[in-house]
C-alpha cells in the first residue's frame, strides 16, 4: 500500500547554483575586461598592428603596415620582427620607385638595368653587359636593340678593337634620369646626415650585415 505525502508537507528545494564570478554586478565585467585587455594584447603577439590590432596590417600602398611598436614592453623578438617588416617595406618601395622611373623614362625594367650600368660604369661591350647583369648574350642583345631603337643608347665602334662594339648611353640620358633620381638621393643623404655619429655607426654596421645575408643567400 502506497504511503502518500501529506498535501501540506513543505517542498524541499535545492539551493540555486552560485553564479560564476564573471557574471558579477553590472559594470564589474567591463571593469575587469578593461583591466586585462592591455595584457591580452601584449600576449597576443608583439607583431600586432598598434593601430588595428591585426598581425597582418597593410599600409595605403599595399605593403605591410610600418607603424612601429613603441611599447616599452616589446620583446627583442617583437622588435626584430618590426625591423624585418620595415626592410621588406623598403624593398617594396624601391621596386615601386623603379617601376615609376621605368614609366617616366619609357624604358622597361631590363633596359633600366642596362642604362643604370652604362651611366655608372660607362660605355660597355654587349658581352660585358651580359656578364655584369648575369643574363645571356642573346637576351642582352634584344634589350640593347630596344634601347637603340628608342634613342636611349647607341652602338659605337670599340676604340681599340675593331671587331667589337660598345654600347653608349644617349647624351641626354643622364640628365633625364637625374631629375627623377636626385630627390631620392638627396632625401637619403639628408636622413643619414641627421643621425648622430653613434647612430650612423649602428646603421652602417647593420646594413653591412644585411648585405652579407643577401650575399650568402645568393651564393658566390
Amino acid at each position: 500500500m502506497d504511503v502518500k505525502r501529506p498535501a501540506t508537507a513543505p517542498r524541499t528545494e535545492e539551493p540555486a547554483p552560485e553564479k560564476d564570478t564573471e557574471d558579477g554586478p553590472p559594470g564589474n565585467a567591463e571593469a575587469e575586461e578593461s583591466k586585462t585587455e592591455p595584457d591580452a594584447r601584449t600576449k597576443a603577439g608583439a607583431r600586432a598592428n598598434p593601430k588595428t590590432g591585426s598581425k597582418t596590417g597593410h599600409d595605403a600602398h599595399g605593403g605591410p603596415d610600418t607603424s612601429p611598436d613603441t611599447s616599452p614592453n616589446a620583446s627583442p623578438k617583437a622588435n626584430a620582427d618590426t625591423i624585418r617588416d620595415l626592410l621588406r617595406t623598403l624593398t617594396l618601395r624601391q621596386q615601386r620607385f623603379e617601376r615609376h622611373l621605368s614609366k617616366q623614362l619609357s624604358v622597361d625594367q631590363s633596359g633600366l638595368a642596362v642604362m643604370d650600368h652604362l651611366v655608372t660604369v660607362g660605355p660597355t661591350t654587349p658581352t660585358e653587359l651580359a656578364r655584369r647583369l648575369e643574363a645571356s648574350t642573346a637576351a642582352t642583345t634584344l634589350v640593347i636593340d630596344r634601347l637603340v631603337a628608342g634613342g636611349h643608347a647607341s652602338r659605337q665602334p670599340h676604340p681599340t678593337d675593331r671587331r667589337k662594339v660598345i654600347v653608349t648611353p644617349a647624351e641626354n640620358w643622364g640628365g633625364a634620369a637625374h631629375q627623377y633620381v636626385s630627390p631620392l638621393i638627396d632625401g637619403m643623404s639628408t636622413t643619414a646626415e641627421n643621425l648622430t655619429p653613434r647612430e650612423q655607426a649602428t646603421v652602417r654596421a647593420f646594413l653591412h650585415q644585411i648585405i652579407a645575408v643577401y650575399d650568402e643567400a645568393t651564393g658566390p
